[in-house]
């Protein structure tokens, strides 16, 4: 609908005003007035489809409450889309378990994403001040594949970037820093020569940097997996410059994969991933105060638990967002902690949903995307769930993540168009370019205004027609 329709409704509405007007009017002045008219007035073909041979106020009244109606219940949001890199990877803004878009204090917009440069995969990073115009640097110039970013900004404005790098050839974890214009020497996080490889960073209070992944545990007894493999997930923290040594985080046998890291605002940090019980896999939570504590299984039932995601707010509200997998399709399901653990709520519709994203914003309100045959979908929630709202039509998307810091929510996907990848990005807070449904009560009072006014001057020219 865009900008076209409310300036037809608005026309509508000064339209019937004029007819109503002309009814009060003298019959002479009236007539003199209805032979100026031009019966090919081209907007009312637009509003009817052909030009009107008799106006009335009985005509024209119940067309424009009807237009209303549509206007204020049948317009849905949409957000301005910019570009932010064109040409990326096909796995750009994967996986969906880790950060990768954050906001700084200065109101500078970060992302971390992959694109080709030198017939490899590299890091880039994406700077904006104001989230129309981004600017790129390349951040990785190995020689081998460098996928799978993870992304935070501190208080104090530094940026903390932690990648896979597959130049061993064998995947391994990288971490550097932004500081004042520069990178840090990359400093490699993961040890042995096994895999590891899809890190999630988060910065603490005091602005130190916090990191979990998964890997091949070395030395691992003979347990049958789906891959031949068990995987772990570990940590790592830095603290007075000086980094802890690796810890596992997991319970053990058999697999442990891909995990999200937050933070809450007491500083206690939240890991979730998916877990395989030799049967199914299962979303495990594990959180840590000053030490780790036993991780514990937040979903039941015979479906595979994939692609995990976390946030936490700053009322220490913990939010972990999962594929489940069944045979009738994927949905998207979330399990959420204050005093305890919720059951498994699914918030998706349609058969197919998949890469979640979850967010929380400073007034504990809940974000969570995800893409469903190629478009974005969002979900938000207060005291209760609102409605699923789709955020992109036309091409293919997939990927969505999400951030927040204060009041802005922010988007970041990728958009497939056949012969060009781009990542695309909007801001949640902005102001729709088509009228949402919360300005409904704006737009009613003001349509009631103006039937009002209609009504007045239609019982004003009954009384002058009685009269005489």
């Amino acid at each position: 609908m865009g900008v076209t329709f409310p300036i037809l409704l608005v026309y509508r509405v000064c339209r019937v005003y004029r007819v109503c007007k002309q009814l009060g009017s003298d019959p002479e002045d009236s007539e003199d007035s209805e032979d100026s008219e031009d019966p090919e007035d081209s907007s009312w073909g637009i509003l009817q489809g052909s030009p009107p041979t008799d106006i009335s106020v009985r005509d024209v009244i119940p067309r424009t409450i009807a237009a209303a109606v549509v206007f204020l219940f049948l317009a849905s949001p949409s957000y301005a889309q910019v570009t932010v890199a064109v040409d990326v990877a096909e796995d750009a803004l994967s996986w969906n378990s880790q950060p990768k878009l954050a906001l700084a204090q200065d109101g500078s917009i970060y992302l971390a994403f992959v694109k080709r440069a030198g017939g490899v995969s590299q890091i880039f990073l994406a700077r904006s001040p104001d989230g129309r115009t981004f600017r790129l640097q390349q951040v990785t110039r190995e020689a081998g594949d460098s996928r799978f970013p993870s992304l935070a900004v501190g208080q104090d404005g530094r940026v903390h970037l932690t990648w896979t790098q597959y130049t061993d050839p064998v995947g391994k974890v990288y971490y550097s820093q932004l500081d004042r214009g520069r990178w840090s020497t990359p400093v490699k996080l993961s040890e042995g020569t096994a895999y590891a490889g899809v890190p999630a960073v988060v910065v603490d209070l005091q602005q130190e940097p916090h990191v979990v992944w998964y890997g091949i545990r070395p030395n691992a007894p003979p347990v049958l997996t789906r891959h031949g493999s068990i995987y772990e997930i570990l940590y790592r923290g830095r603290s007075s410059g000086r980094w802890s040594e690796p810890e596992f985080i997991s319970p053990g046998i058999p697999d442990s994969i891909n995990p999200g890291l937050a933070i809450d605002g007491r500083g206690a940090l939240h890991s979730a991933w998916y877990q395989s019980d030799l049967r199914v896999y299962h979303v495990r939570h594990a959180q840590r105060r000053t030490v780790w504590e036993e991780p514990q299984t937040l979903t039941t039932g015979g479906g595979d638990a994939f692609a995990v995601t976390v946030a936490a707010g700053s009322d220490n509200g913990v939010y972990v967002v999962w594929e489940r997998r069944s045979t009738s399709g994927t949905q998207i399901y979330l399990s959420e902690r204050h005093a305890r653990w919720s059951g498994q709520q699914a918030i998706s519709s349609g058969r197919t949903a998949q890469n979640p994203s979850v967010t929380v914003d400073a007034t504990g309100r809940v974000y969570v995307a995800w893409d469903s045959e190629g478009a974005i979908y969002l979900r938000r929630k207060n005291d209760r769930w609102l409605g699923v709202e789709q955020l992109t039509r036309g091409g293919k998307h997939s990927h969505p993540v999400l951030s927040t810091r204060g009041p802005t929510v922010d988007l970041a996907w990728v958009e497939d168009r056949g012969t060009q990848r781009l990542v695309r990005f909007t801001s949640l807070t902005s102001a729709p370019t088509r009228p949402s449904r919360g300005l409904g009560p704006i737009l009613w009072i003001g349509m009631i205004a103006a039937l009002a006014l209609i009504l007045w001057q239609y019982l004003r020219s009954r009384r002058a027609r009685a009269s005489t």
